[in-house]
C-alpha cells in the first residue's frame, strides 16, 4: 500500500487523538471547577440543596409556574430543603416570607459566578425569570458583604447592604442565555479543538509537501535553462515515501536526457565527419581532373562512388533517425520467417562468393510471425553483411534459428570466422559510427548494426553479441513469438 497513505492515516488519527485529550482535558477542567464550586459551603446558602434546586429549575424551564407551585407545594411536607423562587419583584411565588437582605445576597453570589449549581437564574417558555435557591434557616447576619467571597472591607455604602431590598432589576444586568438556546458546550469545544488541531496538521502537511514539490519545481526550471548535470535524489532528505521515488525518477530523466544529447552531440560531429570525408576526396578528384584531363574517365568514377557513399550514408541515417523516433513507412503484418530469410541468405550467398565464403543456413518448420517485414529484413541483411564483410576468405558464416524452452521467445544466431570484438567493445557495436579495434576494415559506414538494434527494440526484441571459443562473432535476436 502507499506509504503516502499511511503517513495520511497516522496524521489524521493524530489529529483525532490532539482533539480529544484537548477536550477532555478542558471537560475535566471544568468538571473539576464544578466540583469544586460544589464543594465550597456558604454561611446563608444550603449549597448542598443544588439537585433540589436544579430538579425546580428543569420543573419551571420545561412546564412553567404552575407546574413549580405544585412542586414547591408539595417538597414543603416532605423533610426537604425549602427551595424559594424569586420573581423579578423580590417575592416567592409561594408567598413565603424571606428576609430582603438573602435575596440581595443570593443575587450578588449569582452575578459573581459563585454556587452555579446550587442559585439558578431561570427562564420558562412564556419569558417569566425566577432566582432559585435554598437558604439556610439561621438568620444572617445584621450587614452582609456584596463581593467575591472570604473578602472584607471596611463599612461603606458602596460594597455594604444595610437596607431592604428593591435591587437593580435583573432585566437590566448581562445574564447568561437559557440554556436551550446555546450551543451545548462540550459541542463548541469539541469543534474549536478539532479546529485548531485540522489547521495546525494541515499545516505541517503543506509544508511537508510543498518542500520536495518546492525543490523539484526548481530543479526542473534548472534543467530547461540547460543544466543537464541537475540532481536532486540528495536534497530530499530522509524521506521514505512517493516523492523520494518522483525525485529519483527526475533525476533518471535527467541523466537520460543528458545522455542523449551528449549522444546526438557525438552523432552530429560523426556525420560532419564521415560526409567530410568523401566531400574532401571529391573536391581532390575535382583538382585532378582539372590538372589531368587525361584521367578524366577514372575521376568520374570515383566521384560516383564517393556520392554513392555519401547517398547510402544519408539513407542509413534516415533510416536510423525513423527508428529512434518511432516513425515507419509500413504496418506490422504476419509473414513467414523461412521465406524471409530464404531471400536473404540468396543475396548474401552472392555477395559472399567474391571471397568463396559458405553461409550455412538451418531452419526449422514454418514459423509465422507478425513483424514490420521491412524492417526486420533490412536488420538481419545487416547482420548476415556485417558477418561476411569481416569473414576471411574460404572460411563460414552460419543462421541458425530456434525457440526457446517456453516457445515464446524466437531465437535467431548468426556467427561468423572474424577477428571478433574486443570484450569492451560488445556492448557498443550496436551504437552509430563504432567501429571495433580489432577490426580490420575502414570502409563501413557503422550504422547497420545501430539500424538491426533499433529495428528490432521496435518489436520488443533483443540483440547482443558474444566472441566464440574459436574465433569470431556470434551475434544473437531474440524476438517474442507467439504460436
Amino acid at each position: 500500500m502507499s506509504r503516502l497513505f499511511w503517513k495520511f492515516f497516522i496524521v489524521f488519527w493524530l489529529a483525532l487523538l490532539v482533539a480529544g485529550i484537548s477536550v477532555g482535558t478542558v471537560v475535566w477542567l471544568h468538571h473539576k471547577s464544578i466540583q469544586d464550586q460544589a464543594n465550597k459551603t456558604d454561611s446563608e446558602i444550603d449549597v448542598h440543596a443544588h439537585a433540589f434546586v436544579s430538579v425546580a429549575a428543569d420543573i419551571f424551564s420545561y412546564g412553567g409556574e404552575e407546574a413549580l407551585i405544585t412542586f414547591l407545594q408539595k417538597a414543603q411536607q416532605a423533610p426537604f430543603p425549602k427551595v424559594y423562587a424569586i420573581d423579578d419583584n423580590g417575592n416567592d411565588i409561594l408567598r413565603r416570607s424571606i428576609d430582603p437582605k438573602k435575596v440581595a445576597y443570593a443575587k450578588a453570589l449569582f452575578l459573581q459566578g459563585e454556587f452555579p449549581l446550587a442559585i439558578r437564574y431561570v427562564t420558562d417558555n412564556e419569558g417569566h425569570s425566577l432566582l432559585l435557591f435554598s437558604p439556610i434557616k439561621t438568620g444572617i447576619s445584621e450587614t452582609l458583604f456584596i463581593g467575591p467571597p472570604n473578602e472584607r472591607h471596611e463599612f461603606g455604602p458602596a460594597p455594604m447592604l444595610n437596607e431592604p431590598f428593591p435591587a437593580p432589576s435583573f432585566e437590566t444586568r448581562r445574564l447568561p442565555p437559557p440554556a436551550d438556546e446555546t450551543v451545548p458546550y462540550p459541542l463548541m469545544l469539541l469543534i474549536g479543538s478539532g479546529l485548531i488541531a485540522a489547521i495546525f496538521f494541515s499545516a505541517l502537511l503543506a509544508w511537508y509537501f510543498t518542500k520536495p514539490i518546492g525543490l523539484l519545481r526548481q530543479s526542473f526550471a534548472r534543467l530547461a535553462e540547460g543544466e543537464l548535470q541537475t540532481r536532486i535524489g540528495n536534497k530530499m532528505g530522509r524521506r521514505h515515501d512517493e516523492l523520494v521515488e518522483l525525485g529519483k525518477n527526475f533525476d533518471d530523466m535527467a541523466g537520460k536526457i543528458g545522455h542523449l544529447m551528449s549522444a546526438q552531440q557525438r552523432l552530429l560531429h560523426d556525420v560532419s565527419h564521415e560526409l567530410r570525408s568523401p566531400l574532401a576526396r571529391m573536391q581532390a578528384a575535382i583538382g585532378i581532373a582539372e590538372q589531368q584531363p587525361e584521367k578524366a574517365h577514372e575521376i568520374l568514377t570515383r566521384i560516383e562512388r564517393e556520392s554513392q557513399r555519401m547517398s547510402d550514408l544519408v539513407g542509413e541515417l534516415l533510416v536510423l533517425s525513423r527508428l529512434e523516433t518511432g516513425v515507419t513507412d509500413n504496418a506490422q503484418t504476419e509473414i513467414c520467417l523461412n521465406d524471409l530469410l530464404d531471400e536473404i541468405i540468396s543475396d548474401a550467398r552472392f555477395e559472399a562468393s567474391s571471397k568463396n565464403i559458405q553461409v550455412h543456413y538451418t531452419a526449422i518448420e514454418d514459423i509465422f510471425i507478425t513483424v514490420r517485414s521491412e524492417l526486420i529484413h533490412r536488420a538481419i541483411e545487416n547482420i548476415v553483411r556485417n558477418a561476411i564483410k569481416f569473414s576471411p576468405v574460404d572460411s563460414e558464416v552460419n543462421l541458425t534459428v530456434s525457440t526457446n524452452s517456453a516457445k515464446d521467445r524466437l531465437l535467431i544466431a548468426i556467427e561468423d570466422s572474424g577477428p571478433g570484438v574486443a570484450e569492451t567493445d560488445l556492448e557498443s557495436i550496436f551504437k552509430p559510427f563504432f567501429r571495433g579495434h580489432l577490426t580490420e576494415r575502414n570502409d563501413s559506414i557503422g550504422l547497420g548494426l545501430a539500424i538491426a538494434y533499433r529495428a528490432i527494440d521496435s518489436h520488443g526484441g533483443e540483440i547482443k553479441a558474444s566472441n566464440r571459443e574459436e574465433g569470431g562473432l556470434r551475434v544473437e535476436v531474440s524476438l517474442p513469438y507467439k504460436q
